[in-house]
């Protein structure tokens, strides 16, 4: 069996069975290690006009997010948690890990390029099972892996981030993951970029 061939049945294997393996990796405590709250700025995003991608990428991005993470029945889709639009937060902070939105911003550009040169079309233009079958193709190679990954990293941090951040809205992801969030809870008081607001005032008083 090929490579590629093996790669599509991962892809597929992964879809059907995303649930068990998250649940999985929730008890192993591997999740935890996520830095949910790194990006939620505040500030409205427009996800159609950002600074960061042309209207084309936009769209592959969220065609490759819904790829990885489908609205198929087996869970919620990257809409239903908003994945894209906490994407587009941690592309605008400035204190996120800036190789993984180095690695976003080569992948959909080589994604660009691999699908003109290999199908002669934008990836958008590609039929469903063909931009599976090229998602499936380029994380054979490091860029494309490295791209799928980072992003799939999102992804997973939209389903556990808390509602209040305006992502994960009425607790999709907990309800699907039959997770239970630790206590206190975020509030609008203690959003994130409240609290870095605090403890800047006061390493700036104590400097």
């Amino acid at each position: 069996m090929s490579e590629s061939k093996n790669s599509s049945n991962d892809l597929i294997f992964w879809q059907t069975n995303r649930r068990k393996i998250l649940k999985a990796a929730i008890i192993a405590g591997a999740l935890s290690q996520f830095s949910f709250l790194e990006a939620c700025a505040s500030g409205i995003i427009d996800e159609e006009n950002n600074l960061h991608f042309t209207a084309e990428q936009n769209k592959i991005l969220k065609n490759v997010m819904e790829i990885l993470f489908p609205d198929d029945g087996n869970g919620p889709g990257i809409n239903a948690l908003n994945s894209f639009k906490y994407m587009l937060w941690v592309m605008d902070d400035e204190g996120a890990y800036q190789k993984n939105k180095d690695k976003v911003k080569t992948g959909v550009e080589w994604l660009e390029k691999y699908t003109s040169e290999n199908y002669q079309k934008k990836f958008t233009e590609l039929e469903k099972q063909d931009q599976e079958k090229t998602i499936a193709e380029i994380i054979q190679e490091e860029t494309g892996e490295d791209f799928c990954s980072v992003l799939l990293t999102y992804i997973l941090e939209s389903l556990l981030l808390d509602p209040v951040y305006g992502i994960n809205p009425e607790e999709t992801g907990w309800k699907w993951l039959s997770h239970t969030p630790g206590y206190p809870q975020a509030n609008e008081e203690l959003r994130y970029e409240n609290i870095l607001t605090i403890v800047r005032a006061s390493y700036s008083v104590n400097s």
